[in-house]
């Protein structure tokens, strides 16, 4: 008996071909109704309606106007409504596949959202925009180019940089080449090599004709790893926040077509469309911006997780500071776990020393740099070696008071104090970090008067004004928000350190990982103790991650680096583990706690937050909540409170949080109308 197949459908003589689509469409309107029913035509005098299957982009009549939209099932049920004829296919090929189609409902479902929010993650804007073309050269040749540039005459794999693995990373590559465990998680402190054994794991997967997929957490480690992999992977494609519309949909059309092996980029990478995807590797899986933090609220983790289930890729996670959910996992047997607990240089990690900037008070020291830490930044440079100094704050000032009442200068909209920037924008300013307001500075006090106006706290601008008054020949350079926001930055931020035209590096977060500097030796982390004290169960874990992660910046290569934290809270656990680079013994503390309290990964959480202009509305949207959630479900945990910025931009925002062993079916048992005043987060990064 003839038999097609149709995405799902078969098709044969005893059956009818499908009459109608579902039609997810590229406009705003259909989040609130996700799909439109159209009806497909006979016959088309540019295209034959055989080729419409789930996943195909087609253009239909809607309103006045025509619009693009993906097909997303099937069938021949007549509705009770006239229906319009589908106008045309964009292409001849689905521009989704199956597997895309069950990960986006699939995304839709867990974190409740609507199906065009996830549908648009997988399609970029200009897709539609763009014509048929001619591809470089089909799949095939594409792999065979690229294995001839991997492969010696020999048909042994090539090293472009002729690098040796050691026996840590033979033994972890073999292993999972062999043994093909679906998840793996790699705990290799830094320096330790994770890098190339991600690049030796690629190349193997690609000459067996896989394309592969590479996470990284921030934009700023794409440049040196782009250089790392190039030499081996001419045509790879990178995909970040950056890339404009137009080569956005130029990498998907390459990427689908199986022309690109390798995909290096942060989380919306994990949306390509993929030919032929075996592997997946997510660079350190702990960090926090794998979180999306608006709708949809995916965890890259999780979707990766999914991608695996659907498409039968190896997954491997690495990281020198693992999540606990992860490590859990690992050690429970669901993840493959290898350990690595050496540099590839054969260098010790960094000696720290923490600093009490207490007792440098009672010293009579009231600068920002602690005794320690200014006279080993005078040996480093004096022997022309480099230096990051890492403050997790921008701006010159944190708040603006006046010495005579006691004013502090706060946003109109958010009720929190305004940064001083003394530089960045051509005059001083000051600036709202959660809303974006700008205000000049004042002269006087509003309230008493006063021109005793005083800018106090410390961020990234005021550390460079002081290491530059502090070392006036030295070469300083800032990477923060406000210095990295061209294009290009970090590309030039790179290459400048690795030339050694930068001596001293001040700056956020953003420099906290990845860095692989040789010429640094020194690494110096000002008031650590900022974000401790932040009422959140992962504030400790955060710090710890943060604090072990920057120090690795320090002698990866030649010679042992050095560490100084400067803080207030020396005993701190995360401080005191971070101090010995006790990865084991932070993890088995926190671990503890957590199954105590049951917190995440004993229990999940889900967090629904609502905005209101008026602080009362908003108070009593989460206490209805919370009552009606508490008696349909009298055992879970459940708690209502204002967010911990409650007043931005105007508005005020309540959490609630709901604690429990899947607290997704307590939310899918609620009416919709309870919950359409709230934002769903589930497995939320930041619990309050």
């Amino acid at each position: 008996m003839f038999t097609t197949f149709v995405k799902g459908f078969i098709l044969s003589s005893q059956f009818s071909p499908p009459m109608y689509a579902e039609i997810l469409l590229n406009h705003p309107y259909a989040r609130k109704q996700e799909t439109f029913t159209y009806s497909i035509p006979d016959t088309f005098d540019d295209f034959d309606p055989s080729k419409i299957e789930i996943g195909s982009g087609v253009i239909v009549p809607f309103q006045k106007k025509s619009l693009p939209g993906i097909v997303l099932s099937l069938h021949n049920k007549k509705p009770t409504f006239p229906t319009k004829d589908i106008a045309g296919l964009l292409s001849t090929s689905p521009l989704l596949q199956d597997w895309q189609i069950n990960l986006a409902n699939w995304i839709s479902d867990y974190y409740f959202c609507s199906k065009f929010d996830v549908f648009r993650m997988f399609a970029p804007k200009n897709i539609f925009k763009i014509q048929k073309r001619k591809p470089k050269e089909n799949a095939t040749n594409a792999t065979d180019a690229t294995n001839k540039k991997l492969i010696h005459s020999s048909g042994k794999t090539a090293r472009a940089d002729a690098y040796i693995l050691n026996d840590d990373q033979e033994k972890i590559v073999n292993s999972i080449l062999k043994d093909k465990p679906p998840f793996s998680l790699i705990h290799g402190i830094t320096g330790s090599g994770k890098t190339e054994i991600y690049k030796q794991l690629i190349k193997n997967f690609v000459q067996a004709g896989k394309q592969c997929l590479l996470l990284v957490p921030e934009i700023s480690l794409t440049p040196q790893l782009v250089n790392y992999f190039k030499s081996a992977f001419p045509t790879l494609a990178v995909i970040n926040s950056r890339i404009g519309d137009k080569k956005r949909a130029e990498i998907w059309h390459e990427i689908q077509s199986g022309e690109v092996p390798l995909v290096i980029g942060s989380r919306s990478a994990l949306f390509s469309p993929f030919k032929d995807l075996g592997l997946i590797i997510m660079d350190e899986e702990h960090e926090w911006s794998y979180k999306q933090d608006q709708s949809p609220r995916y965890h890259a983790r999780e979707i990766a997780k999914k991608m695996q289930e659907l498409t039968g890729a190896q997954v491997v996670f690495g990281s020198a500071t693992p999540s606990i959910e992860t490590m859990k996992s690992a050690l429970d047997g669901t993840y493959r776990l290898f350990t690595m607990k050496n540099r590839i240089s054969g260098v010790a990690l960094p000696k720290v020393e923490v600093v009490d900037m207490r007792e440098e008070i009672k010293g009579g020291n009231y600068s920002i740099w602690s005794t320690l830490l200014e006279q080993k930044m005078r040996e480093k440079l004096s022997r022309h070696e480099q230096i990051i100094l890492f403050l997790n704050r921008r701006g010159s000032a944190s708040s603006t008071v006046c010495r005579d009442c006691g004013f502090t200068l706060t946003c109109r909209d958010c009720e929190l104090p305004l940064t001083y920037h003394s530089r960045n924008f051509g005059s001083p300013l000051l600036i709202c970090h959660h809303c974006g307001l700008v205000a000049p500075i004042l002269d006087s006090c509003p309230k008493c008067k006063s021109v005793r106006i005083k800018h106090l706290g410390l961020g990234t601008e005021k550390v460079e004004t002081e290491a530059q008054k502090l070392f006036p020949t030295a070469k300083i350079a800032r990477a923060d928000k406000d210095t990295m926001s061209r294009t290009g930055s970090f590309e030039n931020l790179h290459t400048a350190l690795q030339n050694k035209e930068i001596d001293v590096l001040i700056g956020t977060q953003m420099i906290g990982k990845g860095f692989d500097i040789p010429g640094v030796t020194l690494v110096g982390v000002l008031m650590a103790d900022m974000g401790l004290h932040v009422p959140d169960f992962r504030t400790g874990e955060h710090m710890f991650q943060l604090l072990t992660q920057v120090a690795g910046r320090a002698g990866r290569r030649d010679q042992v680096g050095e560490v100084i934290i400067q803080t207030y809270n020396p005993d701190h656990p995360s401080i005191l583990f971070s101090r010995t680079h006790d990865y084991d013994g932070f993890y088995a503390e926190e671990i503890s706690a957590r199954a105590e309290l049951f917190f995440p990964p004993f229990s999940r959480m889900a967090k629904l937050t609502t905005v209101s202009p008026d602080a009362k509305t908003c108070q009593k949207n989460a206490n209805t909540l919370k009552d009606e959630i508490k008696k349909l479900n009298p055992t879970c945990r459940i708690f209502a409170a204002p967010a911990l910025f409650g007043h931005i931009g105007g508005k005020y925002e309540w959490n609630v949080l709901i604690q429990d062993e899947d607290p997704n079916q307590i939310l899918k048992s609620l009416p919709a109308e309870l919950l359409k005043n709230f934002k769903i987060d589930v497995d939320p990064m930041v619990s309050i």
